[in-house]
């Protein structure tokens, strides 16, 4: 068994696949009582139900699995609306990682083994071939939609509508829920790399500003060359635009690892 615990860029890999997520669960409308809607009709409802954030805060169990490892941690996630994203993870109440994401860099401390690491934010693409800004990270962290295509088509999938959009390196999907128009789902698949990330998002609950919230995600990402990973997330604790103090102070001792 590979013991992902000791290496401090797995921690960043979990980071970057619970960034990815959003979407939202239909239920009870058969699929003949959709009408037909216009593309800009379901993106004019997509935008309009983001939700906007100047402070953000969560509590959070994380559940991971690939084919070497399975493993439940917990989480602290705080976000200053574009100027940091930030999150710990615990494994048995003791802090393992923290990690700092600012727009142009990332910093990770590794409390186990005494070290931490920062990076350019360009390393998060090129690390985990994954079409990562930092704006791209707070959208989707908030359960807002992120256009990797503008061009995108419309149509009625079973009780979903759908957006479909290709580029020459990227392909986007978003699933919509027929009754309230919020995302259910995102497919993005990187051609080039081979990857496809899909994401589920569900238990949607009001928050401040009656805007809704999905306390549960789902991410898979597969690869035609790599093991499937999958990442839930349980979300609890919510708070919007409440400030946070916000701590990331490396430790004069540690070590730093390129």
């Amino acid at each position: 068994m590979v013991n992902y615990m000791n290496k401090p860029l797995f921690w960043l890999g979990i980071a970057a696949l619970l960034l990815f997520a959003a979407c939202h669960s239909a239920k009870g409308l058969a699929a003949n009582d959709l009408k037909k809607r216009s593309t800009r009709f379901l993106l004019k409802e997509l935008v309009e139900n983001q939700v906007d954030a100047e402070w953000f805060s969560a509590k959070a169990k994380i559940t991971y699995s690939d084919a070497y490892e399975n493993m439940v941690l917990s989480s602290n996630i705080r976000i200053r609306k574009d100027s940091l994203i930030w999150m710990n993870f615990k494994k048995l109440s003791v802090e393992a990682v923290r990690i700092q994401i600012t727009p142009d860099s990332i910093y990770i401390i590794d409390r186990l083994n005494n070290q931490y690491s920062i990076k350019g934010f360009g390393f998060l693409q090129k690390q985990y071939q994954l079409p990562a800004t930092f704006e791209s990270l707070q959208n989707l962290l908030l359960g807002n939609p992120v256009f990797f295509t503008t061009d995108l088509e419309s149509d009625v999938l079973g009780q979903q509508y759908q957006l479909v959009g290709a580029g020459t390196r990227y392909s986007n999907t978003y699933l919509l829920n027929g009754l309230s128009y919020l995302l259910e789902g995102l497919i993005l698949e990187d051609k080039q790399e081979k990857l496809v990330l899909t994401a589920v998002l569900s238990d949607y609950r009001k928050t401040e500003g009656a805007r809704n919230f999905s306390y549960f995600r789902s991410v898979t990402l597969q690869g035609e060359d790599k093991d499937e990973i999958s990442v839930e997330l349980e979300l609890s604790k919510v708070e919007i635009n409440v400030p946070k103090i916000i701590s990331f102070e490396i430790p004069e001792r540690y070590t730093r690892m390129d």
